[in-house]
């Protein structure tokens, strides 16, 4: 599924930012300690700051063996 962010839904601005973040801020899987995670990127607006959309910039990272 592939959902565009195109408008605010706080305060209707069509102007979305891309963001990432990394280092402490990593997402891990659960229950893997020792596995490295992934970047999160964030889709922002930047009239207001709302965070739109999040995601993992690895998700195969999160997959179950």
């Amino acid at each position: 599924m592939n959902m565009n962010v195109d408008k605010c839904p706080d305060c209707g601005s069509s102007k979305i930012g891309k963001g990432k973040l990394e280092g402490y801020a990593t997402l891990r899987p659960l229950g893997k300690i020792f596995t490295t995670g992934s970047a999160i990127i964030v889709d922002v607006c930047t009239e207001c700051g709302t965070i739109i959309k999040m995601r993992a910039e690895k998700p195969e990272k999160f997959t179950t063996n």
